[in-house]
């Protein structure tokens, strides 16, 4: 299970000046569409209404907002990053945002659009990179696990950290038979989606549902994770998967409630063994997507895959190492909470 190296592929315009040690990879701040006033007529626009709820809407918003000009899009990690020390500083104050505007915007979280919908401000980076698809794809596994970055959405600035989602990757007809699990009986009422390229599952909204690349990989960034997992192992995450089809997405992003589930949460019970870390955080237990990479870059369970980002005219496959870096600028140390 190797680590993919070496990507390079040019987007409009060509490669980027090389790497060099801790330079962040140019990101684009959000424009004066989130001005006081801009961010009451947005979020009206997008679904929480008139009064409070949306004065408290506008106020998320702009923090949000605000928020992206202190985070770094993706770092790039000298030889004395400690790769180790990402897993205890990660996803330490996730719990950003006041309680109370919380506790008014919650309730309207399963209508208002914002949330539930995409809002592009601009293209997504690695949409029109072909090349970088091809090159993910080409690694790919049965039940690996991929963390996507995506800022050119709004909702993208809402959840804390780099990685905004997680889903599974289940593989195409050829590569579930080479690894025994084409003929599962779970998969009986959904080959046909697995045939026509529906060969990813994801938690998102409105529901639990099967995905083909193009609304995958759609994003600025994905970050790959290979589980170790015994057959009997893949053949029980896979069975569990499919029982999940069609679920709601959980808008509250709450570990116990398994009647609807948020993306994080569906490969947490499909993988129980890889005993992700879970965050506290408005009075729930969650589990954030960096926390998953943080996971995977010193845990036994899963295997580093590789990490692809990609700018307005460059995409690279960065390392371990990068990855790190990334993640730990996005979280700051546990003294300043």
């Amino acid at each position: 299970m190797a680590t993919i190296t070496g990507f390079k592929a040019l987007g409009q315009g060509g490669i980027p000046d090389p790497m060099r040690r801790k330079r962040p990879y140019p990101g684009p701040v959000p424009s004066a569409l989130m001005s006081v006033k801009g961010n009451l007529g947005v979020a009206m626009k997008l679904g929480f209404g008139r009064g409070r709820v949306a004065k408290l809407a506008q106020t998320l918003c702009a923090l949000a907002m605000l928020s992206s000009c202190t985070n770094y899009p993706v770092m790039t990690a000298g030889p004395e990053t400690d790769v180790a020390s990402v897993a205890k500083t990660c996803c330490i104050g996730v719990d950003r945002y006041p309680d109370p505007i919380i506790a008014m915007i919650e309730p309207k979280a399963d209508r208002a659009s914002i949330v539930n919908d995409a809002h592009h401000l601009r293209q997504p980076y690695l949409k029109d990179k072909p090349e970088a698809w091809e090159f993910v794809q080409r690694h790919l596994r049965p039940m690996d696990i991929l963390l996507t970055n995506d800022r050119s959405q709004i909702n993208g600035y809402f959840i804390p950290g780099y990685f905004k989602h997680s889903l599974v990757y289940l593989g195409t007809e050829k590569q579930l038979r080479a690894h025994g699990l084409w003929q599962l009986s779970a998969l009986d009422p959904h080959r046909d989606k697995i045939r026509n390229g529906q060969v990813f599952y994801e938690s998102t909204p409105p529901r639990v549902m099967f995905s083909p690349v193009e609304n995958i990989l759609d994003v600025d960034g994905v970050g790959v994770f290979r589980p170790n997992l015994t057959q009997a192992e893949k053949r029980h995450a896979l069975q569990v998967l499919m029982a999940q089809w069609d679920k709601p997405f959980d808008m509250h992003m709450d570990l116990q409630t398994q009647e609807c589930l948020f993306c994080a949460e569906l490969v947490n019970l499909a993988m129980p063994g890889l005993k992700l870390p879970q965050q506290q955080a408005y009075g729930r237990s969650l589990i954030v997507p960096d926390a998953i990479a943080a996971h995977g870059l010193v845990d036994p369970s899963l295997t580093f895959i590789g990490f692809v980002a990609a700018g307005p005219n460059w995409a690279r496959s960065l390392t371990r190492q990068d990855l790190a870096e990334t993640i730990k600028k996005h979280w700051p140390r546990p003294e300043m909470h």
